[in-house]
């Protein structure tokens, strides 16, 4: 237990929950964002403007291409060279996983409308409904109900992937988890420090995760009923 390095981890125990609490704020931002632009998106996604549905074709495939990572770093770094400003890296963060779930949830949407049945239009149409009504008291409600397990299964991968903020130097679990191990090498070089920590990790991320799992598959089960 000596070399195990969990006394170190218990004294930083404070520091570790303000990483997780950053984590988790980055991420339910980040969802809360997504879900009120991707619906948005997702509309203008299944309007017949050619110009319209390109330009948001491109975005869609680029965000889902191009990895987090690399967006990362263009806003942060990008931003700061352009308009010779100071960027903030929480608020970078939350931009870039903001529109990666606008495009994950704008798809999911523009799929779920398109695959509704003609006659919903056709309906609408005939009890004099304007095509903002059909969408608002229509089509979108269903839109919803369908949507809320890959929305669920969104907010953990939101969770996971924001790890990667650290490498644009933000205090989440994974960077504090890091300066724990090398404070804790720097004191006692023959320390096991890494191994308990990542597996500390391991269980916090589960403990998170693994409710949220379980709930999305509650709901798909609900709305397949």
């Amino acid at each position: 237990m000596q070399n195990s390095g969990i006394e170190n981890i218990i004294k930083a125990f404070p520091q570790l929950l303000d990483g997780i609490f950053v984590t988790l704020t980055i991420s339910l931002i980040a969802l809360i964002l997504s879900i009120i632009l991707g619906f948005m998106v997702g509309v203008l996604m299944t309007l017949k403007n050619r110009l319209l549905q390109g330009v948001l074709r491109i975005l869609l495939e680029a965000f889902r291409l191009i990895h987090p990572i690399i967006w990362l770093f263009i806003f942060f770094f990008g931003a700061a060279y352009v308009f010779n400003i100071n960027t903030s890296d929480i608020g970078v963060s939350i931009v870039v996983f903001t529109l990666w779930g606008t495009f994950e949830t704008a798809d999911l949407v523009r799929s779920f409308v398109t695959s509704l049945p003609k006659s919903q239009y056709e309906s609408s149409a005939a009890i004099g409904l304007s095509r903002p009504q059909m969408y608002i008291f229509v089509l979108l409600p269903q839109v919803v109900v369908r949507t809320t397990p890959s929305i669920v299964n969104l907010a953990t991968r939101l969770i996971k992937t924001t790890t990667l903020v650290y490498l644009i130097g933000v205090s989440e679990v994974l960077k504090v988890s890091q300066n724990i191990i090398q404070l804790t090498y720097l004191r006692n070089p023959k320390s096991y420090i890494s191994f308990t920590m990542y597996l500390i990790l391991l269980i916090i991320y589960f403990i998170i995760c693994y409710p949220l799992s379980l709930f999305a598959k509650y709901l798909e089960k609900k709305v397949a009923a």
